[in-house]
């Protein structure tokens, strides 16, 4: 369980990870050290497992697929190989255990589905005794409605939409580095920054500031092991019949509201909404399940439940965008091969 200064923290950190201890002491009525000090706690206990950056992949022209699968169980040394293959696999953006009728999810980044078809493949031939049946989801939008159950009387969070229809917009290299430095460490200095990147803190500064005002990048948020603060993850699976846009509205704003859900994911595949929950009782799920499904009957042809275990993986930026980016910059340019 969390104590009242922890869970006024993560609150904090849930609206903005990168906000300074300092600014965070002075809204809570305590010192930076006793906020430090409590983060630092988090941490070790594994509660905060990391920061991560909210980045719109679709700024990048990539697009989000999701696959459910259903691992043959060989042994846990062969399971653990596989999980460190997708991990280290720069496509891959979510990885987690799960329960109920998959094992592992999995979420890819890629530009077209021709190329997904080539990196889902190649992971297919490398573990063809464990993975057999799976199941591909595209996301259409993502709604991250954030953890409102950390703050007095469920204030609302900021809500955070990324997917869907947006243009693409150019980034240099510099913007690619950063991107991959602040993917995975949300709270990485600008001076820890520019040392890497041989530039100014100011440079850093001004192009996370251009990054976020372009809206690739959306916002910066503590990556929680549930489990280690008292809830549990679950994700709800629901397939549509009768769709209605006036009713599909009323459910997302619903979702908006309740105070249990952190995010709600529009996809296209065998399910149409992800929605993804977390509860410190087990009875609040059914509770929230039974809820929505008499609330949407029209709406809803069927629900599957998922419980989540533990997160591997969470990033939204593929580092082979970078890898590419470097390799086609030491390429030498067709007018100084001709000399």
């Amino acid at each position: 369980m969390l104590r009242p200064v922890e869970k006024r923290v993560l609150a904090q950190l849930e609206l903005d990870a990168r906000t300074p201890f300092s600014a965070i002491g002075k809204r809570l009525r305590k010192s930076q050290q006793q906020v430090s000090y409590t983060v630092n706690a988090l941490v070790e206990k594994g509660a905060i497992q990391s920061f991560y950056s909210v980045i719109d992949y679709t700024r990048l022209d990539l697009m989000h697929f999701r696959v459910y699968f259903r691992v043959t169980y060989v042994s846990e040394e062969k399971f653990e190989e596989l999980v460190s293959y997708l991990i280290h696999d720069t496509h891959t953006c979510w990885i987690s255990t799960c329960g109920g009728s998959y094992d592992l999810i999995c979420t890819f980044l890629s530009p077209n589905p021709s190329k997904f078809n080539k990196i889902l493949r190649a992971v297919m031939e490398r573990f063809p005794d464990q993975l057999g049946n799976y199941s591909v989801l595209t996301t259409v939008v993502n709604r991250h409605v954030g953890r409102k159950y950390l703050f007095h009387n469920h204030a609302p969070v900021k809500l955070i939409i990324f997917g869907g229809d947006r243009i693409p917009m150019l980034v240099d290299e510099l913007d690619l580095r950063l991107l991959d430095l602040v993917s995975t460490d949300a709270r990485r200095s600008a001076v820890r920054m520019a040392a890497e990147l041989g530039v100014t803190p100011k440079t850093v500064i001004g192009r996370l500031k251009r990054l976020q005002e372009r809206q690739i990048i959306l916002g910066f948020k503590p990556l929680l092991d549930p489990e280690r603060i008292g809830y549990t993850a679950n994700l709800l699976l629901v397939r549509y019949h009768n769709i209605s846009a006036e009713m599909e509205k009323k459910l997302t704003g619903f979702l908006k509201e309740h105070p249990n859900v952190v995010s709600a994911v529009k996809t296209l595949g065998e399910w149409d909404l992800e929605i993804e929950i977390e509860v410190d009782e087990p009875r609040k799920l059914r509770a929230i399940e039974i809820e929505i499904r008499q609330r949407f009957a029209t709406l809803i042809q069927g629900i599957e439940s998922v419980p989540l275990y533990h997160c591997f993986k969470k990033e939204y930026f593929p580092r082979y965008i970078l890898e590419e980016s470097e390799k086609t910059a030491q390429q030498p340019s067709s007018s100084s091969s001709s000399l």
